[in-house]
This record gives C-alpha cells, structure tokens and sequence, in this order.
C-alpha cells in the first residue's frame, strides 16, 4: 500500500507540473550564421552551445515560483528549505540575469551561487524541473535548426544531455533516443548502448509489460526503457497521441528493477 501510494503521488506531482507551460514569446533566441549552425551539424554540436536560450529573471522566477509550489504541495516537509531558498534568490537585476543565464549553461554549478540553506538533491530537483518548461519550448523552436534522422549520437541535439527514454519505430525498427528534458527525439543505431557507445547490449522484459524493453549494459552499468511500436495497437499510435514523457513516467517500475539488478540510468550524471 506505502508503494502504491507513494507511485501515485508521483503520478499526481507530474501531472500537475505538465501544467506548468510557457510560451515562445518568453524566450529570445539569437541564431547564429548559417555557416555556424552548418559547422554546428558536421561537428555534432548541441545547439545550446551555439545560441542559447535567453529568458527574462522576471519569467523565469514566475516559473521557479510554480514549481517551489508545487514540490511544497507534495513535499510539505521541504517547506522550510524551500522558503530559506527563495528568499535568498539574487534581488538585483545584474545578479539575476547572472543566475538565469547560467541555469541554461551546460555544466554550470548554481548550487556556489545559493546562501540559504538548501540541499544540493533539492535544489537540483527544483531548478532541473524549473528549467523544463524552457527547454521544451527551446526545443520546439529550435527543430528546424538540426536533422534528427542524420545526429546519430548518444546526446540530445539540442541541450547535449543524456536520453531518458527511447523507441523503437513501428515500422522500420530503427530506434529514436529521447531527452526527458527538452522533449526532442533523434535516430541512434538499433542496438548499442547510447551511454558509453559500447555495441554490446541486452533488454529484459516484464510480464504484462511486455511492449516496454529494459536495455542495459554490462559495461557502464548504464540502461534505458524504450518501447516497441512493432508490437503497439493501432489504438494506442492513433492522432499521435504517443507521449514518451508520460511513458517514462508510467513505468517508474521498471526502473526499480534495473536499480535492483545494479543498474543506472546514467542521465542523472
């Protein structure tokens, strides 16, 4: 009963932050050359490291704001924490737009930048699903500027990040990798492990479950879930209507028992 409660909680979190959007018009984007976004392609680099996504302090912390709500609502016991971490956020403009760029930095440590008295595990979590919103409207913007048939690589094209997620195509059986966070999908090789590149790897599968592989890798230790559209009814791939965030989230199971087993999904490196 403690799991079930607690897998539903988890389901009723994600519901309500789906419900945290943002639009195009808060997100300014200076797209480089076409000579740069060229070089971009041939050297496979992500395109935030090209032309970042700029938002305005007053957006963002509208978003922060939301979204501290929320993790307040289902996680009373971070009120505190939470409060402490608000009131310490960056007051004059200058700082703040120091802080929100470097929330859309690759690699950038915010937690240095922060006085009050918050955990790294929940700081990470609040800003992670702060910067999502952004990100997956980034990517929206940003789908003209790549070819996810000819990326071909372990990391998303857009932020560079890890795949959460991935499918197998119903059709061609070749397979798309997908990033939890800007939501965007690209073609990898059929088998291999898009982790560490080792072209070795195997998939179990759950009784009842049995659309959803679990491929993991000795070698890393790394795995992800995909789905297999081979096997999908024509019910469930009708309008569209595949939706691998919530795929992702729907079978949190299976990731206890790779966890079980020893193994990671290594986007939360």
């Amino acid at each position: 009963m403690k799991n079930q409660a607690s897998q539903q909680m988890f389901l009723d979190f994600n519901r309500e932050f789906a419900g945290v959007t943002v639009t195009g018009d808060m997100i300014t984007i200076n797209v480089s050359s076409q000579k740069s976004l060229e070089l971009a392609k041939e050297k496979k680099i992500p395109l935030i490291n090209l032309c970042p996504p700029r938002i305005k302090p007053s957006d963002f912390f509208a978003v922060l704001n939301k979204v501290a709500g929320i993790v307040r609502k289902y996680k009373p016991e971070l009120k505190d924490e939470l409060s402490g971490f608000l009131a310490a956020l960056p007051g004059e403009v200058e700082a703040q737009e120091l802080f929100v760029s470097q929330a859309f930095t690759p690699g950038a440590n915010l937690t240095e930048k922060i006085e009050g008295d918050i955990s790294p595990e929940t700081l990470t979590f609040l800003l992670s699903h702060t910067v999502k919103p952004f990100m997956k409207e980034y990517g929206r913007i940003m789908s003209s500027y790549y070819d996810p048939e000819q990326w071909l690589k372990g990391t998303c094209p857009v932020c560079g990040g890890k795949p959460t997620f991935s499918l197998l195509n119903k059709d061609a059986g070749t397979r798309y990798l997908y990033c939890g966070l800007c939501e965007v999908k690209w073609r990898y090789r059929r088998l291999g492990c898009p982790y560490c590149g080792d072209n070795e790897s195997q998939f179990f599968t759950v009784e009842g479950l049995e659309k959803y592989r679990v491929y993991f890798c000795d070698k890393c230790r790394g795995y992800i879930k995909t789905i297999n559209g081979k096997i999908l009814n024509e019910s469930y791939l009708a309008n569209d209507s595949l939706d691998l965030f919530w795929e992702d989230i729907n079978t949190v199971q299976l990731d206890l028992l790779a966890m079980q087993e020893g193994y990671f999904n290594q986007r939360v490196d």
